[in-house]
């Protein structure tokens, strides 16, 4: 796993199904896990599939797949499907704090930004050191006073961020998330010192560099500096399909159609889900 050879844990795992182990649930689970990885869907499905259905399998397993699968169509755009597998995976497993944390996730992306508060709300009362909750549902409350032009309460979730970074200094998505939000404010200058913050702890995050080099387009319109960024973003990991995606957009503004298309054919082969290649094209 250190070697990031997964071919090699995927086949490990195929024999233990085959040979129909004792492990067989933890097999197809973790299988499943690396198909995902990798982005092949496809393949990871059947073996959840399985997992789920295993009526005398571990509590633990089971809902662990169902965060999986529902986590799957979440990304292909089926929310419907996704919470129908976090609502079952709540039901099966209540104290998972997993659940309510993926579940929120989803909530946000609907817009039902009360519900992802109280899911937010839950998972933070099973595991108060969730900083990764903790900052999203500071997030989730800004958009809320954001979209609803009630800026007494957006000073409230800024605030709150304020809070979020303080108490959990190295958790680098609270620093993330609060650059976005101060971007909405036109707080350029704080939210690229949070980026550095960011990029401070965690240095192989390529899509960090990406959002940074957006901020310079929209801050200082330094298309080199923005385009410098988010190359370091493709350095760090060639895999990065929000960068390509990206460098495409800034291209196609440049007048530069042939560099654009490039970079939005390599988006669309690391696309993980025909839905991401349906946004790309």
């Amino acid at each position: 796993m250190e070697e990031e050879n997964y071919d090699k844990i995927i086949s490990e795992c195929t024999k233990e199904v085959e040979s129909g182990g004792r492990y067989t649930t933890e097999a197809l689970l973790l299988r499943a896990t690396f198909y995902l990885l990798i982005g092949n869907a496809n393949a990871a499905q059947p073996d959840l599939d399985r997992v789920i259905n295993m009526q005398d399998a571990n509590v633990k397993l089971r809902a662990n797949a169902l965060i999986k699968r529902g986590s799957m169509y979440m990304q292909q755009q089926q929310p419907m499907l996704s919470t129908q597998d976090f609502n079952m995976a709540a039901e099966i497993d209540t104290r998972n704090a997993d659940v309510y944390h993926h579940r929120g996730q989803l909530k946000i992306l609907l817009d039902q930004v009360d519900e992802a508060v109280v899911d937010f709300d839950e998972c933070i009362l099973l595991r108060p050191d969730s900083t990764l909750a903790q900052a999203q549902k500071c997030f989730a409350l800004y958009r809320q006073a954001y979209t609803g032009h009630a800026s007494s309460q957006v000073q409230t979730a800024m605030d709150g961020f304020e809070d979020v970074i303080r108490r959990f200094p190295k958790c680098a998505e609270g620093y993330a998330l609060y650059a976005q939000a101060l971007t909405d404010q036109q707080q350029f200058g704080k939210a690229d010192e949070m980026y550095d913050k960011c990029i401070e702890l965690e240095p192989d995050n390529a899509t960090t560099y990406v959002h940074k080099g957006l901020l310079q387009l929209q801050w200082k319109q330094d298309v080199d500096l923005g385009l410098e960024l988010i190359s370091k973003a493709i350095e760090i990991d060639n895999k990065c399909d929000f960068a390509y995606e990206t460098l495409g957009t800034i291209e196609v503004q440049r007048g530069n159609l042939d560099k654009a298309i490039d970079m939005f054919n390599k988006a669309i082969n690391l696309a993980k889900s025909e839905m991401e290649m349906a946004h790309l094209y």
